[in-house]
Parts: structure tokens; C-alpha cells; sequence
């Protein structure tokens, strides 16, 4: 419990609003799925499908909050270890491959070659990455084209991350974005609907990694990514 009179920091009462407003999207698309089957008098009118979708969607954005959450405080001592991240994004392209499916979106996994683990925290790795997809995908139109969930390789380490056809976001909007958290109600403009939430809850994932989110590109493609360090360890996980 917190001491009378002392507030939480200023970065996490911003994500916790942005959390909060988020959770309204998939909230309303569920209560309008069961209003369409109150209202026509046929439950069997109401899309299970998506009202699971949209469940899961909101209980994972909250979960990934909450690890976020926990990984901040345990930064100091948190400790990295050696993380397949093919095996990872395929966990995370089949979990948000129903959630796509709801917005029309086409989703792809893209891992050519062989990679290394890298060094992160298994857990905290996928729920970034979740955490972006959902929010890419609550804002996906059909000029995003297809979206990419890819791996590749650079001389400063392996990088992985989301990318469409976002042809005007480069490094001055996402700065100009992570100006505007929790002070403008789409800081990311077209490429999220509402106010990006995932987007900032993988960021604060993926600083307690030591690592962050930045613009990246890959196959005439731009999107948000980030870049990991191969472990050097001779063994796989």
C-alpha cells in the first residue's frame, strides 16, 4: 500500500491510463456482439469468435501490462538468458493470427535462417512483441498491406519486430509519439487506433531488457522493431 500522500510516477500513471483507455476497443466490440444477439433474439446471431478474440485480446494486453509492471521494479536485477526467438515468434504469430483475422488482416511470419538465442527475459520477449501486434493491428487499414512479424540479422545485433507499409513513419514521428503519451489521444496518428497502449507497454517491456523500440525496415517494409544480442553460449534452448 502506498503511503498517504505519495503518487505514482509519472510514466506509469500515463500507461495505465493508456491501458485503461484501450481496454474500451475490445470491451465494446464484445458488448455489441451481444447486443446484435439480444437484439435479433438469436444468441446464435452473436460471433462467438470474436467476442473470444476480443477477450483474449484485453486479458493478454492487461497481462503483458502487469509483467511490464513487474519487470521495471526487478530491473536491477533482472536477469537475461539465452531465448530462441524463432521458436518466440512463432508462439506470437499464432496467437495473434485470430486477432488479425478480426481486422482483415493479412499476417506473416518472416524467419529466413538460422538464428541463435539471444539474450532476454522468455516471457518479457513475447509479451513485447504480443503487445505490438495487437496495437499495429487495432489500427491496420488495408493500405498497411500485409503485416510482417520478421527476424533478421545486422552487424549490430538480431533484430525482429513488426512491419507494414507505413511509408511516412520514420524516427520523427515515433519521438514525436513518445512526446505525446498520455497528452494527445492518438500520439501515433493513423498507424494505431486509439492511443497505442500496446505500443508503449512493449517499450516499457522491452527498457527493463536494456534494449528499446525504435523505426526499423526490413524488405521494403517499416515498422517498429527492436534489436537483441545472440547469447554466446554454445547451447540451444
Amino acid at each position: 500500500m502506498q503511503e498517504q500522500g505519495a503518487t505514482m510516477p509519472q510514466d506509469v500513471t500515463q500507461l495505465l491510463q493508456s491501458i485503461a483507455e484501450q481496454l474500451k476497443l475490445p470491451l465494446t466490440a464484445i458488448a455489441r456482439q451481444a447486443e446484435l444477439g439480444q437484439l435479433t433474439g438469436n444468441p446464435a446471431a452473436t460471433d462467438l469468435a470474436a467476442v473470444r478474440t476480443h477477450a483474449t485480446a484485453a486479458m493478454n494486453l492487461v497481462d503483458c501490462y502487469l509483467l511490464g509492471l513487474q519487470l521495471v521494479r526487478e530491473q536491477s536485477s533482472l536477469e537475461l538468458e539465452p531465448v530462441s526467438i524463432s521458436s518466440t515468434l512463432v508462439e506470437t504469430a499464432h496467437e495473434l493470427h485470430g486477432f488479425a483475422k478480426q481486422y482483415g488482416a493479412s499476417l506473416e511470419l518472416r524467419v529466413a535462417g538460422r538464428y541463435e538465442p539471444v539474450m532476454a527475459h522468455r516471457a518479457g520477449l513475447k509479451a513485447a512483441l504480443l503487445a505490438l501486434g495487437y496495437a499495429l493491428l487495432e489500427g491496420y487499414t488495408p493500405s498497411d498491406g500485409r503485416l510482417t512479424l520478421a527476424v533478421h540479422r545486422t552487424p549490430k545485433g538480431i533484430v525482429t519486430g513488426l512491419y507494414g507499409d507505413y511509408e511516412q513513419l520514420g524516427s520523427a514521428h515515433w519521438h514525436k509519439a513518445l512526446e505525446l503519451h498520455g497528452k494527445a489521444p492518438q500520439p501515433f496518428g493513423a498507424l494505431c487506433s486509439g492511443n497505442g497502449a500496446g505500443v508503449f507497454v512493449a517499450e516499457t517491456i522491452l527498457q527493463a531488457m536494456s534494449t528499446r523500440l525504435r523505426i526499423g525496415r526490413h524488405q521494403r517494409q517499416q515498422g517498429l522493431a527492436t534489436t537483441l544480442q545472440p547469447s554466446q553460449q554454445l547451447r540451444l534452448v
